[in-house]
C-alpha cells in the first residue's frame, strides 16, 4: 500500500454536561441476565446486544478474555467490585463495552448502556478525511466506557476510550485513542477538584514492539476554555499530519476555565493529563471556583505505534472532588487493561 499524508482531526476540549448484528458463532455463553425491565434493546439486525448484573457481570467478563474480537478487557486487575457488564457487537466485529463498577441502579445503568450501544452502531466503520486530492481512513475498531460510583453514589467519575487504527507498507500498525473522561458531582454542594488519566504500555512489553508516539495536549497550559495544538510524525519517509483543534460554545461551556498538566516517567512507556482549577463565571464579574454542581468532561488523546498486529494498552484514572469547599475527596483508582486485535474488524 502507497503511504500519503494523512490529516485527522480531533476534539480536546472540556464541556459542561454529560459527554455523552447478530454474530456467529456467539461471543459469550453464560447465561444474560434475567431483566423484566421495559427497555427496548437495538433490533438484532444492528448487532449482538448483551447485559450482565452483579455477579454474572464478573462471570462475563472472564469469558469475554477468551473470545477473538476486536476489543478485549485483559483481566490484569481486581474485577470483584464490577456491578454491570453491557457488551455491543456490530455485525463489522467492533465492540463497545459499558462497565460500571460500585453502586449502580440497574435501570439507569442499562439505559445509559443501551443509548450510548444505539449511538456506537451508527458510526461508520471508516472515518474517511483527503487531503491533496487523496482519501484515507482512520478505521474504527471499537470502544470503551468505564465508570466508577462512590461516596453514595454522590460523586462519579467515569472513562471513555475509542479505538481506531491505521496501517502502513512498512507493517507497523498506528492506533489512535481518543479519552473522555467525566467527572460528575451529584449535589449542588460539590464540585470537581481535579480529573487524572493515564495511558500506558505494560511494562512486560518491549517498547521496540508498541510505544506512545504522540499526544494531545502536548504540554502544560491554561487557564483557557479549550486547548488546540498540531503535531506531525513521520512514516516510511513520508509525513502523517496528527492534528488536534477545540472549540466552545455558550451552550456546553458557558463561562468555565481550565488548566491542565502533562507528565511523562518514562518517554514512550507512559503518559499522564491532569486536569483541574475549574473555574466558572457566575455573573457580574463573579468567579465560582471551585465550579459547583457542574459536570466536566476533559479529551486528550495519544496515538500508539505498533510493529505486530496486536497491542496492549493499560488505563488508570481517578478524579477529587471538593465538598462544600471543606475537604478534598478522591475516588478510588479506576484501572482496566486493553488489547486491540484489527484482524478482527471487516472491512467493507
Amino acid at each position: 500500500m502507497k503511504w500519503k499524508p494523512l490529516f485527522a482531526v480531533l476534539l480536546g476540549l472540556l464541556m459542561v454536561g454529560i459527554a455523552a448484528a447478530e454474530t456467529s458463532p456467539p461471543m459469550i455463553k453464560p447465561t444474560e441476565s434475567n431483566d423484566t425491565l421495559d427497555i427496548k434493546l437495538p433490533p438484532s439486525s444492528l448487532g449482538k446486544t448483551m447485559y450482565f448484573y452483579g455477579g454474572d457481570a464478573v462471570k462475563a467478563l472472564a469469558e469475554l478474555e477468551h473470545k477473538n474480537i476486536t476489543l478485549r478487557i485483559v483481566l490484569d486487575h481486581e474485577l470483584s467490585r464490577i456491578t454491570f457488564l453491557g457488551v455491543y457487537e456490530n455485525p463489522d466485529g467492533r465492540v463497545y463495552y459499558y462497565i460500571v463498577e460500585g453502586p449502580v441502579k440497574k435501570e439507569a445503568a442499562l439505559r445509559d448502556f443501551i443509548k450510548n450501544a444505539k449511538h456506537f452502531s451508527q458510526r461508520p466503520t471508516f472515518r474517511e478525511v483527503s487531503m491533496l486530492g487523496r482519501t484515507r481512513n482512520w478505521i474504527d475498531i471499537g470502544a470503551i466506557t468505564w465508570k466508577k460510583a462512590s461516596i453514595g453514589t454522590t460523586m462519579e467519575m467515569g472513562v471513555t476510550a475509542e479505538f481506531s487504527y491505521v496501517p502502513t507498507a512498512s507493517g507497523m500498525i498506528y492506533y489512535l485513542v481518543e479519552i473522555h473522561q467525566v467527572a460528575k458531582p451529584k449535589r449542588h454542594d460539590i464540585a470537581v477538584d481535579e480529573m487524572t488519566v493515564d495511558v500506558s504500555v505494560p511494562a512486560e512489553i518491549p517498547l521496540s514492539e508498541v510505544w506512545i508516539s504522540k499526544w494531545l495536549p502536548q504540554t502544560d497550559g491554561g487557564p483557557k476554555r479549550y486547548y488546540s495544538y498540531t503535531s506531525q510524525i513521520g512514516v516510511d519517509g513520508n509525513l502523517l499530519s496528527y492534528s488536534a483543534s477545540a472549540s466552545t460554545s455558550e451552550e456546553t461551556n458557558d463561562g468555565i476555565t481550565f488548566r491542565w498538566k502533562v507528565r511523562s516517567r518514562e518517554i514512550g512507556r507512559d503518559v499522564e493529563f491532569v486536569h483541574y482549577d475549574f473555574v466558572r463565571k457566575i455573573g457580574n464579574g463573579r468567579l465560582s471556583r471551585p465550579a459547583y454542581g457542574v459536570i466536566l468532561d476533559a479529551n486528550p488523546s495519544v496515538i500508539i505505534v505498533s510493529a505486530q498486529n496486536n497491542a496492549r494498552l493499560s488505563f488508570e484514572a481517578q478524579a477529587k472532588f471538593n465538598i462544600a469547599n471543606r475537604m478534598i475527596v478522591p475516588t478510588d483508582t479506576l484501572k482496566f487493561e486493553v488489547e486491540v486485535n484489527p484482524k478482527g474488524v471487516k472491512e467493507r
